[in-house]
């Protein structure tokens, strides 16, 4: 009998020092959500920031991604909080709706198979050749004997009209065998996989995951310092459109990415860090 009096005071004691915790511990805060939706490009950039600014407050979700004209469309009609862009407003698309911040300058470049041995630099003419058909076989360019397997990305797609403008030219009708694909990272997979073959995708972490070569483009090497004097031209903006009247939350999360802390994450990861007006950054 003593012992059983023993333990139910020892468990009655327990009861109350856990009453008497749940009673004093201040409650946690709620959860404030965050919708992003757009281009599929922006989104490693907002999980990098988000990863950074390690705010349990704070959840952002990641709608399907779609394209910029939809993240900018998502915040005019109050779907979304954050719209992911990866090119600069147009005329038809600024309204005082929103508020447009560019963030980041990104590299694109020409990516081959590991197979394709002796090519490392593509003037513009031979990309041309390439991409029209008129050049078919790697050994016409210094490499292997066999067949170029191009993989290419619509029309609409930013990195695509960066490539026509810079290199490619409006007009310049692609093969008939060139292999569609609607993402970059299908493009990345495949030119891992497929022998011979050669594509355009933007600079992400995903590349560092499979054997694959960047190409210098007229004899200009895609990196940093020469997008910075000016000789590697292919690079994309990648911003977001917010609420001209955001909530405080989604203002928090912008305020954060324009420190020194979240400029350093995204310098880490490659990027060239902009300021509002879309001049490089501090430190670059």
């Amino acid at each position: 009998m003593k012992r059983l009096l023993i333990v139910f005071i020892a468990l009655l004691t327990v009861a109350n020092i856990t009453s008497c915790k749940t009673v004093n511990d201040p409650p946690n805060p709620p959860v404030e959500k965050i919708k992003v939706g757009g281009s599929s490009e922006g989104y490693p950039i907002l999980e990098i920031l988000e990863k950074a600014k390690n705010d349990d407050s704070i959840e952002i979700i990641f709608m399907p991604s779609s394209q910029s004209s939809g993240g900018i469309r998502g915040v005019k009609d109050g779907l979304i909080d954050i719209g992911v862009i990866s090119k600069q407003l147009t005329a038809a698309e600024t309204s005082d709706k929103i508020k447009y911040i560019p963030i980041v300058r990104n590299l694109q470049f020409l990516i081959i198979n590991e197979k394709v041995t002796g090519v490392k630099n593509l003037s513009t003419k031979q990309i041309q050749d390439i991409y029209s058909g008129t050049i078919n076989n790697w050994k016409e360019l210094g490499g292997p004997d066999a067949e170029i397997i191009l993989l290419d990305i619509p029309e609409d797609e930013t990195e695509k009209q960066i490539l026509r403008k810079h290199h490619l030219g409006e007009n310049l009708q692609i093969t008939p065998k060139a292999i569609i694909f609607q993402e970059d990272d299908q493009v990345i997979k495949s030119i891992a996989t497929t022998p011979y073959s050669i594509g355009l995708v933007a600079n992400s972490q995903e590349l560092e995951e499979f054997t694959i070569q960047s190409l210098n483009i007229d004899n200009v090497i895609p990196n940093k310092a020469n997008i910075q004097n000016g000789k590697y031209k292919m690079t994309q903006t990648i911003g977001i459109v917010i609420s001209s009247q955001p909530t405080s939350v989604t203002q928090k999360f912008v305020d954060f990415i324009f420190t020194q802390e979240a400029k350093q994450k995204l310098e880490l990861e490659g990027y060239i860090v902009l300021d509002l007006s879309g001049k490089e950054g501090v430190g670059e």
